[in-house]
């Protein structure tokens, strides 16, 4: 169980869904409401969970509130975290990273926060037209999303199925693979 950066107490593992059709675990603490993400974790977070997780009083966060001045350290592996300077990302939006396993560390309300601005930055570059219609594509085939165990990526192509079909045409061009070669030896070709 990780340890708040924050205020030092047990956190606790929460599921987010994520885009498109998975879950991620993430770790928040009961105390601050703070959220650790560890790498990669935050980008695919769907903003609705964003919303279930980071619940906050809107008139709190109206206001810009500084990070505290105390140095915290990452609850993986106790690097310090560093505020995270993108000059892409609004003053209001105060991420702090640990520079040896990437995680993210984001106070009350910023989770939230950055998912407004991840939606409010799709919107401009797409288009509401073009996300709507991107939509059906994406969701219109749901076992597509899930890549487990033994049919993973890369053991089969998508959308064919283990059977000796698959597994004959993979010998078969194998061995006349192999035939090519060993002919192209004899020949000096």
């Amino acid at each position: 169980m990780l340890r708040c950066p924050q205020c030092d107490r047990d956190m606790i593992e929460v599921m987010a869904r994520a885009n498109p059709g998975t879950l991620i675990q993430l770790d928040q603490c009961r105390t601050c409401g703070g959220i650790w993400c560890d790498k990669w974790e935050l980008f695919p977070v769907a903003r609705e969970d964003a919303e279930r997780l980071d619940t906050v009083d809107e008139s709190l966060l109206r206001d810009r509130i500084k990070l505290p001045r105390k140095t915290i350290y990452c609850p993986r592996c106790a690097d310090e975290l560093r505020v995270f300077a993108d000059p892409i990302l609004p003053q209001d939006i105060q991420l702090q990273r640990c520079r040896h396993c990437d995680g993210i560390w984001l106070n009350r309300g910023q989770l939230r926060r950055y998912k407004d601005f991840q939606q409010k930055t799709r919107l401009q570059k797409m288009g509401k037209d073009a996300i709507a219609a991107k939509l059906p594509e994406v969701y219109a085939n749901p076992k597509a999303w899930v890549v487990t165990g033994t049919k993973g990526i890369f053991a089969y192509p998508r959308g064919e199925e283990a059977n000796g079909d698959v597994v004959a045409r993979s010998l078969g061009g194998a061995a006349k693979l192999i035939l090519q070669s060993l002919v192209r030896m004899i020949l000096g070709i």
